[in-house]
């Protein structure tokens, strides 16, 4: 009985490490640290489709190889971890001089003399949301046995469980930090009609065409004013120390 209830306190751990992580990019960043620690592989990397359809790096433990297979993967559209992404599925590469399903993939990685002779990569989603794909990789041919793909696949059911709250929790503090801002401009367009008897959409402008003139945000024009008292200037009024 012991045994299970190790590995319960240690998921237990993990979940409580990934949640105790800052924002989005450090949870990303500790899902593969967490994943070498835990499976043993010699690299981990996190690889998400971008907004152009490419296989894109979002963290690793090893950046030089980490680059390299970014570079392969925005080339050649298939591999280890675009298969993961676009099928939805775990796979697995036992050993890269037999692996015949990705040609121009394994040609790549050989050409470039990458430590990988084994891999598997586990897709990252949580109630339908897309959230990635893991991948780890090895130097060693077979080196993940049956034993150790469910133990990376427990990680990745974890590791999508803590991405989905750390996207939730950027998106909020991203509107909040909008929801101010628009305050702050607000606040700016109410002292210029007060100051010039404007309409809403004039003193707008006005703030508009200043940060445009400026070539700075608008709200940094509106913290102008608000703190100046007085409309924007061109050049920008430096504060008093």
């Amino acid at each position: 009985m012991s045994e299970p209830l190790d590995a319960v306190q240690l998921f237990a751990r993990i979940a409580r490490d990934l949640a105790s992580q800052d924002d989005y990019a450090r949870t990303m960043q500790r899902i593969v640290e967490l994943s070498i620690q835990l499976v043993g592989a010699d690299i981990a990397a996190l690889w998400e489709i971008n907004s152009g359809g490419k296989v894109a790096l979002r963290a690793t433990t090893d950046s030089a190889s980490g680059q390299e297979l970014h570079s392969i993967l925005t080339r050649i559209d298939e591999g280890v971890a675009t298969s993961a992404l676009r099928d939805r599925r775990t796979i697995v590469m036992q050993d890269l001089e037999t692996e015949q399903r990705w040609p121009a993939y394994v040609a790549a990685v050989k050409q470039r003399e990458l430590p990988i002779r084994s891999a598997t990569a586990y897709p990252l989603s949580l109630g339908g949301a897309d959230l990635g794909a893991l991948a780890l990789y090895s130097a060693k041919p077979e080196y993940f046995s049956p034993d150790l793909i469910d133990v990376g696949g427990v990680l990745a059911d974890h590791a999508g469980i803590a991405l989905d709250s750390a996207r939730t929790a950027d998106k909020a503090e991203h509107l909040q930090t909008a929801l101010i801002s628009n305050r702050r401009i607000g606040i700016a367009i109410g002292i210029l009609m007060a100051l010039h008897r404007l309409t809403e959409t004039q003193a707008f402008d006005l703030l508009r065409t200043a940060s445009q003139n400026n070539h700075v945000k608008l709200h940094e024009v509106a913290e102008q004013v608000i703190f100046s008292g007085e409309s924007p200037q061109w050049p920008p009024a430096r504060r008093r120390p």
